[in-house]
């Protein structure tokens, strides 16, 4: 029989543990599809009523497209529960997966920022490698609830376990207003 010593037990315990704390982990999968769009060109699109303006999507030369929170939800659905790091706990969000949506809205393909604007004003260039993980979402439910707009809505970029970027909380921007062309990557 072989004997682990007192640091390889220690190491191996830890292992353990992590692995088993791995395996619980709610947040440990992408994003699953609950519900499949009937949206799924700029032609579905029907005009927006200012109140009803929740997005704006515009990429150079183009016109701007108006989204408002049916339409988002009338789009491709899926669902994650992650950790809210802002929050601290875990969170089951619902919305659109963001590189699926950039590509409905025509995204140039040679776009290296996004520049994203929140109603307060606040901005944040996301970088287009970033944006364009399938485990970006633009969320717009969270625990089942349209996410109200004191709460981050009516729409945010939240990010699953497994994005590259999930610790940087500078992408998670909430209350998202416009999205278009940014300028340079930024630099860390």
């Amino acid at each position: 029989m072989r004997t682990l010593t007192r640091p390889a037990a220690v190491l191996a315990a830890g292992a353990l543990a992590a692995a088993a704390l791995t395996g619980c982990s709610s947040t440990a999968s992408r994003a699953t599809e609950i519900r499949p769009g009937t949206i799924t060109s700029l032609d579905d699109l029907e005009p927006v009523d200012d109140a009803d303006l929740a997005l704006t999507i515009t990429w150079d030369g183009g016109e701007p497209v108006r989204l408002s929170i049916d339409q988002l939800e009338q789009m491709r659905t899926v669902e994650a529960t992650i950790y809210e790091p802002f929050l601290k706990r875990d969170v089951t969000f619902q919305g659109v997966e963001l590189p699926e949506l950039l590509m409905l809205t025509g995204m140039p393909d040679d776009l290296d920022v996004l520049h994203t604007v929140a109603l307060n004003e606040y901005e944040v260039d996301i970088p287009a490698d970033a944006a364009m993980d399938d485990a970006a979402i633009l969320a717009t439910r969270a625990d089942g609830e349209l996410i109200p707009i004191d709460q981050g809505g009516p729409t945010r970029v939240v990010l699953t376990s497994d994005h590259p970027d999930v610790r940087d909380e500078s992408l998670w921007i909430w209350s998202i207003a416009t999205i278009a062309p940014g300028g340079s990557v930024p630099t860390s």
